[in-house]
């Protein structure tokens, strides 16, 4: 839930009287959609909505006055309190094990000796069977 603030309108202007409110406890609105009147000894102006939600709370009511930066309201966000989903663990997978690769001379050699290549470990580049 998000604080609805009275915003500075002015230089010389700490105090605004609540005007009427143009949405209810419990009522949706849009971003921008005007929310409360706010009235100041040279002007009335609305109060618009920073994001899109529902009024929950009204601190201030119509007539009463409130200082800039003052709590007038509580705003809960569109979506704000529904379960997120759980992102999905990737789990990696483990790459197939391969027989060594082998230099053609070293192939030559471990067949005459009638070894496999996965029975020696390469250390060439890679894991290469050099010679």
């Amino acid at each position: 839930m998000q604080e609805l603030k009275v915003p500075s309108v002015g230089e010389s202007i700490v105090e605004v009287e609540i005007g009427a409110w143009l949405k209810k406890e419990g009522e949706s609105f849009a971003q921008d959609e005007p929310l409360v009147e706010l009235i100041t000894d040279k002007a009335t102006l609305e109060l618009p909505a920073p994001f899109a939600g529902t009024l929950e709370r009204i601190l201030k009511r119509t007539g009463e006055t409130a200082r800039v930066g003052e709590a007038i309201a509580l705003l809960k966000a569109l979506g704000e309190g529904l379960p997120r989903p759980e992102p999905e663990a990737v789990v990696p997978q483990a790459p197939e094990p391969q027989e060594p690769l082998a230099m053609p001379a070293a192939e030559r050699v471990l067949r005459e000796a009638g070894v496999s290549p996965g029975e020696v470990v390469g250390t060439g580049l890679g894991v290469w069977i050099l010679n």
